[in-house]
């Protein structure tokens, strides 16, 4: 395993979570906060599903502050587990093959909020989910805002495309978006009239890929390393999801 990558298993934690289990037409839903809040967020996780207790804590804090947070499970509880230790990529190709339908999913999940009255939707994605998140800021899927944390699979074009606020929070020590990419993107989102102003790219030194959701929670360091970015992701949804 080497520093920044991103194929690493969060470690196990004993957090059950205080949110509830609910099933979307179709789709499992961890959900957490008020579902009667004027703003939602849709937390798109990674590849090692929506029962990381990490995940879930990270869930907890944005329902705690007045959102109603739901995170979905797109894979069917089919989470990425390499079968090789030496090499923690292996089958991940033919597993990303096996689960197309998250884009079409995440879209659905922003309709369901939007048909219950909610005002206002926030989209987060972890790592592959910041690669689903971002087909879903282009102006046309409902989303009024965004946050990726350790984004995966990202392209310049993509980022042009970019018609809502987004922070991009990338780690220091990131082998898929090192920090020289995120500042790329960081250029991209500046220089769009649109969105500019409302936008940025925050680089956490020292820190490696999937440091907000896969820390070790006996680690103090770690967890307050994580605690930053989750409290630059709440500041922001604050801001940009008020009705």
């Amino acid at each position: 395993m080497a520093p920044g990558d991103c194929c690493v298993p969060p470690p196990r934690s004993t957090y059950e979570g205080s949110g509830v289990q609910e099933n979307w037409d179709g789709v499992d839903i961890y959900a957490s906060g008020s579902p009667t809040s004027s703003s939602a967020i849709v937390f798109i996780c990674d590849i090692y599903g929506y029962e990381v207790p990490q995940t879930r804590n990270l869930a907890d804090k944005l329902g705690a502050t007045g959102h109603y947070v739901v995170v979905p499970d797109f894979f069917n509880k089919e989470y990425f587990h390499s079968p090789n230790p030496e090499n923690l990529y292996e089958g991940l190709p033919a597993w990303l093959e096996r689960h197309p339908q998250a884009i079409e999913r995440a879209s659905k999940v922003i309709d369901i909020l939007l048909s219950k009255g909610v005002k206002k939707v926030g989209v987060m994605g972890n790592c592959w989910g910041a690669k689903i998140t971002i087909s879903l800021l282009f102006g046309d899927k409902g989303a009024s805002a965004a946050v990726m944390n350790h984004p995966s699979f990202l392209t310049h074009d993509e980022m042009k495309a970019v018609k809502v606020p987004l922070a991009i929070l990338a780690a220091g020590i990131d082998f898929i978006t090192p920090p020289e990419l995120a500042k790329e993107f960081a250029e991209i989102l500046t220089k769009n009239p649109e969105i500019g102003d409302k936008s940025y790219v925050k680089i956490f030194e020292g820190v490696e890929h999937g440091w907000t959701t896969r820390y070790d929670t006996d680690d103090k360091t770690a967890r307050q390393r994580a605690e930053e970015a989750h409290k630059e992701a709440i500041t922001f949804f604050s801001k940009h999801l008020q009705s």
